[in-house]
């Protein structure tokens, strides 16, 4: 007994020399399993640990994986693991001659695969203590049956009782660091939505004055012509065909100009009918008076998919691509314009692409059109990317994707901003 007790505390000893200097659980662990295997065989060995309320687990193992390893980067409540009467201090250890047939490994929502495909026959679970309470489990199995012993449950515990402490300061590091980084990025999120939102609020103030001036320029001087029209054959006391089939006209004209600044302030198409078709109707509209001839085509293969978005939602993203139309006609000089509509179970997509000048280097922070494009796809959660359409002869294309069930926690008014009724004219 004295030999075998001095063979244990010289393997614990470089089960604690495996641990130096490690920063990671993970490798940490995978660092003792050659040690703790020279005191206890195995073919496989994990390590649950919990959150630090509890309720999830995570898990990293040594030699071969399972699925258990996803645990890592996405823990799983810890009422469906297969050892949670030990991660829940129901029982000291769990110590299996067969944990395939054992029925405490296996129920009704136990993560138990990795037990069957592995053939994971002799486990030994014994608990990870720190500070006073469980904050893991150390699990250790064999591809045969009956292999351990009390006496190997014994050993299993001193070996988690040492690598515990350790285990728990880098479980807490590491959760401080994902705490910090998660601040930092959520502080950078506020404060580019800040920055975007108030260049976003400054250019719907710069449309409403343009849109003041169209009407002042062009409406309302087009109606002030029409009365003194109107008031000339007034005094004259008689009107011909031509002459009010001239008015007529001039009056059709002002109706058109304004349907038009009506829809660019609303766009009502797309209320009515949904995104695609509203696309398409801003897409006609922007190269009806395009010379030479822009070619267009719009193909739709997401069913709809748009159209189950929050309106707030689907109008920023008829906004961006409107922007994405608008700068391909105004800049690019293409000959033809692509709008796709496509969507996965999880993801809807819309992609403009042109074969145009093409756009050089986009800078996401950069003003005007662009830069409100950017701001829209933040505000609502959406990814934008705009880059060359890879043609020989240049192009660029346009791809905005946005989760088809989007975050409950997007705020009501960043939708209703980043959906603001603005029809950017700036320049890119």
């Amino acid at each position: 007994m004295p030999e075998v007790s001095l063979v244990l505390i010289d393997r614990l000893l470089a089960i604690s020399a495996a641990l130096a200097g490690h920063i990671d659980p993970g490798t940490a662990f995978r660092a003792t399993a050659i040690e703790i295997g020279t005191l206890i065989p195995h073919d496989h060995m994990d390590l649950a640990v919990l959150s630090h309320d509890g309720r999830r687990h995570a898990c990293y193992e040594a030699g071969f994986h399972t699925s258990w390893s996803e645990l890592a980067q996405h823990p799983l409540p810890t009422e469906v693991s297969p050892i949670r009467s030990v991660l829940w201090g129901e029982v000291a250890y769990l110590l299996s001659d067969d944990a395939l047939r054992d029925e405490r490994f296996h129920f009704a929502t136990a993560i138990d695969g990795p037990i069957f495909a592995a053939r994971l026959r002799s486990r030994i679970v014994v608990p990870l203590r720190a500070r006073g309470g469980i904050i893991g489990a150390l699990n250790i199995s064999r591809h045969e049956v009956g292999c351990y012993t009390l006496a190997d449950v014994a050993v299993a515990q001193q070996c988690a009782d040492l690598i515990a402490p350790y285990i728990f300061a880098l479980i807490q590091t590491e959760e401080a660091r994902r705490a910090m980084l998660a601040e930092t990025e959520a502080r950078n999120r506020v404060e580019l939505l800040r920055v975007g939102a108030s260049q976003l609020t400054e250019g719907m103030e710069r449309e409403r004055r343009r849109m003041a001036m169209d009407l002042h320029d062009q409406t309302l001087a087009d109606l002030a012509r029409i009365a003194r029209q109107l008031s000339a054959l007034r005094g004259q006391g008689v009107a011909r065909a031509a002459q009010l089939a001239d008015l007529e006209q001039e009056v059709a004209g002002c109706l058109t100009e304004l349907r038009h600044i009506v829809d660019d302030m609303r766009p009502s198409v797309l209320e009515l009918f949904g995104l695609r078709d509203a696309v398409e109707a801003h897409l006609n509209r922007s190269v009806a008076r395009a010379k030479p001839p822009i070619a267009v085509r719009i193909a739709d293969t997401s069913d709809g998919g748009a159209d189950s978005l929050p309106e707030p939602v689907r109008t920023a993203l008829y906004r961006i691509v409107q922007e994405a139309i608008n700068n391909a006609v105004r800049h690019a000089a293409p000959r033809r314009i692509d709008v796709l509509l496509a969507s996965t179970a999880s993801v809807l997509r819309v992609i403009v692409t042109d074969d145009g000048q093409g756009c050089g280097t986009i800078d996401p922070a950069a003003h005007g059109g662009i830069g409100h494009m950017h701001t829209r796809a933040a505000l609502i959660g959406a990814r934008l990317r705009i880059g060359q359409a890879g043609r020989k002869n240049g192009g660029t294309r346009v791809v905005v994707e946005i989760d088809r069930q989007p975050s409950r926690e997007l705020p009501v008014a960043a939708a209703a901003a980043a959906s603001g009724q603005l029809a950017e004219s700036e320049t890119m």
